[in-house]
């Protein structure tokens, strides 16, 4: 159970700087090998391992903001409109637009990015994150938590893991698509 954790600790930290899908998937998986209960205490690890990342990026935007955004724009599905997007989000919008991207597809990233270049503080940017990821990774943990279990016993242990990944494929073809990557 340890290197799940690990594992979602990792990922959440990693999406929030340049790794590109979205942690749901480890805390979907803590969810439906393990319940609600721990697919909760993913979502709260993940929430504070993002905020991580998202500090880590706000420096490397402070410091490099060029060279920060070359790679962010580099990565599937994102794009100087987006990026652009995200960032008149956060002017106009603060943590209820980051709270708005985490439940529309736009990455975390972007905001973290705009946040450190439009010079808003680094300790509202961290209390901000917490506040924007929560409320998306609780909302997949319960889900996964309730359904998860469920679905394993109805349909078996490789059946379920086998549409689980088909799923997760299915959707970031379409996404990647949708977003013109």
């Amino acid at each position: 159970m340890g290197a799940l954790f690990a594992l979602v600790a990792i990922w959440a930290l990693a999406e929030a700087v340049l790794f590109f899908v979205v942690a749901d998937v480890p805390i979907m998986i803590l969810g439906a090998r393990f319940g609600r209960y721990r697919a909760l205490q993913a979502a709260a690890l993940a929430t504070v391992f993002a905020g991580i990342g998202g500090v880590v990026t706000y420096l490397w935007a402070e410091s490099d903001p060029q060279g920060s955004l070359a790679a962010m724009l580099a990565l599937p599905g994102i794009d100087r409109e987006l990026y652009e997007a995200a960032a008149e989000q956060w002017r106009s919008e603060g943590v209820m637009g980051m709270t708005k991207g985490s439940f529309s597809g736009v990455p975390y990233k972007l905001y973290a990015h705009a946040a450190a270049v439009k010079g808003s503080s680094l300790a509202f940017f961290a209390a901000a994150s917490i506040s924007a990821r929560l409320p998306r990774f609780l909302a997949v943990a319960m889900v996964a938590g309730a359904a998860g279990p469920l679905l394993r016993a109805k349909l078996g242990e490789r059946i379920f893991w086998a549409v689980f990944a088909l799923c997760w494929t299915v959707f970031y073809v379409w996404y990647w698509n949708a977003m013109g990557a």
